[in-house]
């Protein structure tokens, strides 16, 4: 069962993240000066924004269908781990750059970001993990709601960072 609740839980992040960035000409172009100020100078951030965003979808799909699912855990493990090394980047240069994770109207990039995409790479490998007997219909329908909600909470991440961390602290 939590199987499945980690790949609904990760599968709508990701789908929110490639809408977010896609839905717009603004919005990509927004996100691709978020992979310029963050990423490796040598990266040419146009194509390696291109290139998240596939990879995102890929992501998706690889958790959408039962036979890839360990496949989608490990992309989507790689893609997280990936975005933790450029927010770190930007964290420890001091670098004043907007979350465009999910489009654009994201706060700074911070620690909060860190926590989250951290999180995520412990549901995937949790989800990896899982096995067991197949549910039944009622605890798939449990799974799969609670695992969206939890995705669709975890997109307004910086909201429920804000809630819960007095903002002396937050970043």
């Amino acid at each position: 069962m939590f199987d499945l609740l980690a790949r609904a839980l990760l599968a709508v992040v990701f789908f929110a993240a490639v809408v977010g960035k896609a839905r717009s000409r603004q919005g990509f172009a927004e996100f691709r000066d978020t992979v310029a100020a963050i990423g490796p100078r040598w990266l040419p951030a146009g194509p390696a924004g291109g290139a998240v965003v596939a990879g995102e979808a890929a992501a998706v799909v690889l958790l959408a269908v039962p036979g890839t699912r360990l496949a989608g855990y490990a992309f989507a493990a790689v893609l997280l781990a990936l975005f933790c090394a450029g927010i770190a980047r930007a964290v420890l240069t001091r670098q004043s750059v907007r979350c465009q994770c999910f489009g654009s109207g994201g706060g700074l990039l911070g620690p909060r970001h860190l926590v989250r995409n951290t999180l995520l790479i412990a549901v995937a490998v949790a989800g990896a993990l899982a096995g067991g007997a197949a549910p039944s219909a009622p605890a798939v329908l449990v799974a799969l709601v609670t695992g969206a909600f939890l995705g669709l909470l975890t997109t307004r991440w910086e909201d429920v960072a804000f809630l819960l961390v007095p903002a002396g602290r937050s970043r």
